[in-house]
C-alpha cells in the first residue's frame, strides 16, 4: 500500500452482505454496551452523590434544545450504525464530511 491506500474489508462468511450485517450487528453492540456501562455508572455515582433517583431519571423531560442536540446524535449514530454496509471508500468521504450524511 501506498499514500492513502484503504485495504480491501476481509470476508468472513463467505458474502458481503452477510459480512456487512455482521459487521452493522458488532457496531450496534459495542455502541450499545458502551451506552449501557456509562449510564450504569453514571447513574450509580449520581445516586450514590444524592444528585438523583433512578425515577426522576426515568421521569425527565428534555427541554427543546436539549431534544435537539438529543436527535442530532441519534441522526450521527444512526449514519455510523448503518454506514458500517457501505465500502471502504464512501465510509471514509462520510467521516471526512465530503458527502451527505
Amino acid at each position: 500500500m501506498s499514500g492513502g491506500d484503504v485495504p480491501t474489508r476481509p470476508s468472513y462468511l463467505g458474502s458481503d452482505r452477510l459480512d456487512d450485517i455482521t459487521r452493522m450487528l458488532t457496531e450496534v453492540a459495542s455502541e450499545l454496551w458502551i451506552l449501557k456501562d456509562r449510564t450504569m455508572v453514571l447513574e450509580a455515582l449520581l445516586a450514590e452523590a444524592g444528585v438523583t433517583t433512578p425515577a426522576a431519571v426515568e421521569a425527565y423531560q428534555p427541554s427543546p434544545e436539549t431534544a435537539q442536540a438529543i436527535a442530532k446524535e441519534r441522526a450521527a449514530f444512526s449514519a455510523r450504525i448503518f454506514g458500517a454496509v457501505f465500502d471502504n471508500e464512501k465510509r471514509l468521504e462520510r467521516e471526512l464530511g465530503t458527502v451527505e450524511r
